[in-house]
């Protein structure tokens, strides 16, 4: 499981988040989707079901396309993680969805 800790004025976070998912396909995968756990005081407070589709990590890495699985984690979680924490820097604390 991959985590991240956050601080948003002066609120201390952990993001945690689920292996990523692929889509069906027998041809390259297109979108990956987990959920992120955010967590507060080592306490749950939301879920952000996160989706990262192919073009956003083409064009920002597209090295993890040629990569392991490991890789492919590791971008789809970073994308992720920074979108959680656009959202949690707005105030959004409640459940959603994040597309990166």
């Amino acid at each position: 499981m991959s985590t991240r800790d956050l601080d948003i004025e002066g609120t201390a976070y952990v993001l945690r988040a689920e292996p990523p998912r692929t889509s069906l396909t027998d041809d390259a995968h297109t979108l990956w989707g987990f959920n992120v756990e955010v967590m507060k005081d080592g306490v749950p407070i939301c879920i952000k079901t996160c989706f990262v589709g192919r073009v956003s990590v083409q064009a920002r890495h597209p090295e993890a396309l040629e990569g392991t699985a490991e890789d492919i984690s590791a971008v789809v979680h970073g994308l992720a993680f920074a979108k959680v924490e656009e959202s949690l820097a707005k105030g959004d604390l409640d459940d959603g969805i994040v597309f990166a």
